[in-house]
Order: C-alpha cells, then sequence, then structure tokens
C-alpha cells in the first residue's frame, strides 16, 4: 500500500456536528438491519458479457449499489497482497460485500461474489458464467417489478446442502440479495423471485440455472390471486470456481452476539471510562441565606472596618 492510500485511511474525525451524525450512521450497529451496500467492479481485463451482467446486477440493488466502471489491475482477492485495493475500496465507499468481474483465458466470464467484516475481506467465491441473457433480452417482462425491492429467494437441488461451494454460494447470495431486515412482509410487495436450480453433471462439478421472475397476481375468482411467474433476466448458467471460506478466527469474531439491552435514557457507553450517566439537578435556591466559611483574610478586614468606624465615631464626640 503507496503512502497516499494510508493517509486516505486515516481515521476520520468529524469537526461539525453533521459530520458527527454521519460517522455515527456508518458505525456498526449491535442489531444490523440495514441491507448490505455491494461494490460493482471490474478486474484488469474485462468483457461486454460481464459489463451487462454487473449493470443488471447492481439494478437489482438500486440504493445498495455502488458501481465502478473503470479497470483496477490491483484487485486480485485470491493473490496475497491482491485484496489492499479492494478493502481500501470497501472503506472507501462503506460497503459490506462486493461483485467482481474478471475475464482471463483460464477463467473465462468470471464473477466474483464475496464480503466484508469491518472492512477486512472474510469470504469468496467465483462463479464462471455462460449462456448469459440481459434484462434487455426479454423486452420489459419485469416492467411491473420495483428495482431493489425485496425478492424471494430460492435454491432448488440437493447439491445446495452438500456440495461445499454451493452452500457458500447459497450464504453469500442470500445474505447480499436479502435487502433490508424488517419484521413484517406485504406478500403483494414482493413481485419478484430469484431461482437457484442445481444440475448435477455425472464426473464433473453440477451446473446452476440463475433465474429471475416477475410475480404476477392474476384474477382467480377466489379470494387468493392466481400467481403466475414471468421471466424477466437477467439469465445465465455458471459453474463454481475458486472459494475461500473466513479465517477461524475472524469467523468467531464477526458471528458474536452482542446483548441487547432496554435503552437506558441519559446513560452512555464509553470505551475509556465505561458506563457514563448524566444526572438533572434542579435549579438551588436559598443559596445567598445559607452561613458560609469565610477566611480569616475576609475577617480582619472586616476587623479594621470596625475599628475605623469607632475611631470616627470618638472624634465625632471630641468636637
Amino acid at each position: 500500500m503507496d503512502a497516499a492510500m494510508e493517509s486516505k485511511m486515516e481515521i476520520k474525525r468529524a469537526k461539525t456536528n453533521a459530520g458527527k451524525r454521519a460517522l455515527l450512521a456508518r458505525a456498526p450497529k449491535k442489531v444490523e438491519k440495514a441491507g448490505k451496500t455491494t461494490l460493482f467492479l471490474h478486474g484488469q481485463n474485462s468483457s461486454q458479457i460481464l459489463k451487462e451482467l454487473l449493470s443488471d446486477l447492481a439494478s437489482m440493488k438500486t440504493l445498495e449499489a455502488r458501481k465502478m466502471t473503470r479497470k483496477n489491475p490491483g484487485v486480485r482477492p485470491f493473490e496475497g497482497g491482491g485484496e489492499t485495493s479492494l478493502e481500501f475500496f470497501a472503506r472507501k465507499a462503506d460497503a459490506s460485500a462486493y461483485v467482481l468481474g474478471t475475464h482471463q483465458k483460464k477463467r473465462p466470464h468470471c464473477v466474483t461474489l464475496g464480503r466484508f467484516f469491518e472492512y477486512r475481506l472474510f469470504d469468496q467465491i467465483e462463479v464462471l458464467v455462460t449462456d448469459f441473457k440481459s434484462m434487455r433480452a426479454f423486452k420489459g417482462a419485469g416492467k411491473g417489478a420495483v428495482a431493489g425491492s425485496k425478492p424471494c429467494i430460492c435454491f432448488l437441488g440437493e447439491e445446495f446442502d452438500s456440495d461445499d461451494g454451493l452452500k457458500l454460494f447459497k450464504n453469500v447470495l442470500s445474505d447480499v440479495f436479502r435487502g433490508r431486515v424488517v419484521d413484517r412482509i406485504n406478500l403483494k410487495g414482493i413481485d419478484r423471485a430469484i431461482v437457484c436450480t442445481s444440475v448435477p453433471q455425472p464426473g464433473r462439478k453440477p451446473s446452476v440455472m440463475f433465474r429471475q421472475y416477475a410475480i404476477k397476481y392474476k384474477k382467480s375468482g377466489t379470494r387468493l390471486p392466481l400467481i403466475a411467474l414471468e421471466e424477466m433476466g437477467p439469465s445465465f448458467d455458471f459453474t463454481v470456481g475458486r472459494h475461500r471460506e473466513a479465517p477461524p478466527d475472524l469467523k468467531r469474531e464477526a458471528y458474536q452476539k452482542a446483548r441487547v439491552t432496554k435503552k437506558q435514557k441519559n446513560v452512555s457507553m464509553d470505551n475509556v471510562e465505561g458506563k457514563v450517566g448524566r444526572l438533572y439537578v434542579e435549579k438551588q435556591v436559598g443559596l445567598e441565606k445559607l452561613g458560609q466559611h469565610k477566611m480569616k483574610g475576609l475577617k480582619r478586614e472586616r476587623r479594621t472596618n470596625a475599628e475605623e468606624k469607632k475611631k470616627k465615631s470618638k472624634s465625632g464626640e471630641k468636637e
């Protein structure tokens, strides 16, 4: 990492109230409810298929996507030291996940999905894309679907529970695209479904079909509507390439559950002083009537003033 990048990664301190609120909003919470902000970027070499695919995936997250258009030759997450630039971009964009597109002769049309923990690379997996069709090829089939809404995610096939690579892919994909954590869901608000179907291949790694459908509610003559699925894209097949699980120490730290206690008024926690509280004290009245302890100097001054008054009174009587 060069000196310019190190200077940019220094801890920022707020100088205004608006800056304090912005840093407080970016700080980690005990219970994270917001959806994961995802960084979409390209490696040293890319292809037209990857450009269209990353654009479609970014449109599926809309408000939670940070898309970069330039090439980034220093980003190689599976090589030693190749994650430094990626972690720098994650800190700068306040991203919790990333989608990287690279195109090489050995790994053509490769998409890497991964997650961060405290801006450190957590886990990642490669998928090699084939038979890609963009959203444009379906002629606005998903026009009624709201971009960035909460989707229904389905995984079909026993390989998602037995294969290590597909288990990690299922975990990462559902975490990235699940959106904001909510207490209740309006079923009519679910307007699209992401379906991943595994297809076993004898002697080779299983292939997976990634499809996205728009959910249409049609009249059925009863109280419940008739559900129809219409493919809206993106559509592609892929096989799993390299994958890397999170390091045990980082995984242990990330999976810790914070104790959620009832919030107390005017009480906060400080890293140095611990539990800090503010007390409300009513305005004190009648302090001026209390007998105050006076210093010796004040007593001496009062004594001299009394003596001077006596002298003046005696001189007046003689006259």
